[in-house]
């Protein structure tokens, strides 16, 4: 069956779906598309050349379906786009419900909230005050290293190499606790802030 032309469609479909009826397969059907110069054409099936771009199908009974055009892949990664980004704001959100649950679960009033927060504050502190003194020891021990090392260039002596090894490490040990200690201090801050906004989304739960 060749291409039928818009002019002519009105006037063929019916014998078209008559010959459909009494010749042909149950399943066939007419196929309608848009011509490079915008022209709608009819046929027992859609050109090579058009297959990918949209089009109609219209059944023995009469009946219309369409068949969107093929997307391009700048549309595809698009539309995954936009369905990842959804997806993430629906786990965000379900995420959210279950931290307020967990809550709520968890503390019946504010102040519970405070106690905690306190609590894991000291933790921190205490910890800090144990390195603080432990560094107090290994600067006593680095400065009388150091004072023995400059006895000896006093004395025209080059300071012996276990000597200057054991400044070295001493040095080290005290900048890697004062930088733990450091740590320390921004896990507190962490836990304010981290606190603080569990205090203000309780109290918006309880409607404080």
């Amino acid at each position: 069956m060749s291409a039928i032309k818009t002019g002519q469609f009105l006037i063929v479909t019916a014998s078209l779906l008559t010959g459909l009826s009494l010749g042909t397969p149950a399943s066939a059907a007419i196929k309608c598309w848009t011509n490079n110069e915008g022209v709608r054409e009819c046929g027992e099936s859609v050109p090579p050349e058009f297959a990918q771009q949209g089009h109609e199908v219209i059944k023995k009974s009469g009946t219309v379906e369409e068949t969107e055009r093929a997307k391009s892949p700048e549309e595809m990664a698009e539309e995954k786009r936009k369905t990842d980004a959804e997806e993430q704001i629906k786990q965000a959100e379900q995420e959210k419900v279950r931290q307020d649950g967990i809550l709520l679960a968890t503390f019946s009033t504010i102040e519970d909230i405070q106690r905690v927060r306190d609590e894991q504050i000291a933790a921190l502190d205490a910890t800090i005050s144990v390195t603080n003194t432990r560094n107090s020891k290994i600067q006593q021990d680095l400065d009388k290293r150091i004072e023995a090392a400059a006895t000896e260039e006093r004395a025209g002596k080059t300071p012996n190499e276990a000597l200057l090894k054991d400044i070295e490490s001493l040095r080290r040990q005290t900048a890697d606790n004062q930088q733990f200690i450091e740590s320390k201090h921004q896990e507190q801050e962490a836990i304010r802030v981290q606190y603080d906004g569990k205090i203000q989304r309780f109290k918006e739960l309880k409607g404080l």
